[in-house]
């Protein structure tokens, strides 16, 4: 997985604990402390064993934690992969070509594993459809980024799921409609 969602995780923690608590979390999930840096690659069970750790820890249940991680990863993922970003796109432009922006990052590193994404435009908003290629799906971190995306936009919008592949969808489906 892309260190910069490592990365982004480590601040999300530290931001709502301290270092030491993260270092506790890093202990009890059994992944060894390192500085997580945003251009490297990292094992995607280290990340499951960290979030695993945190929910254990945590009052807020796995999906929570998830979303609200999700909404601090967003404009970081804007920030790494803004140029495979249009500037001329808002935010419901931007969500309807997410297949291709994914699709273009894939394309421009061999280690990249992104998950399968898509958006349809649907008048004043966006129907997005997410699945991860992992055998673990992230379906709060993908409603949470799309949540952050909102807010990077600085535009009123709701996001709604509407299918999740854990009640046995195909895919996770959002939807993103301007308020």
């Amino acid at each position: 997985m892309h260190g910069i969602v490592h990365k982004t995780l480590e601040a999300y923690v530290v931001d709502r604990t301290d270092e030491e608590t993260w270092d506790q979390l890093l202990e009890r999930a059994g992944v060894e402390a390192a500085l997580f840096l945003p251009v490297s690659y990292y094992d995607d069970a280290d990340l499951e064993a960290i979030l695993e750790a945190v929910t254990d820890a945590a009052v807020q249940d796995r999906r929570q934690i998830e979303r609200g991680f999700g909404r601090r990863l967003a404009p970081e993922l804007l920030s790494t992969f803004g140029a495979h970003v249009s500037d001329d796109w808002d935010l419901l432009a931007l969500l309807a070509s997410l297949e291709s922006v994914a699709e273009s990052v894939d394309a421009s590193s061999t280690e990249a594993t992104l998950p399968d994404v898509s958006g349809r435009r649907d008048g004043q908003a966006t129907v997005v459809s997410y699945r991860s290629r992992r055998d673990t799906q992230y379906c709060g971190l993908a409603h949470g980024i799309l949540e952050g995306l909102v807010d990077a936009a600085d535009e009123s919008a709701t996001v709604s799921k509407h299918d999740c592949v854990e009640t046995g969808d195909e895919a996770c489906t959002f939807r993103v409609a301007l308020e």
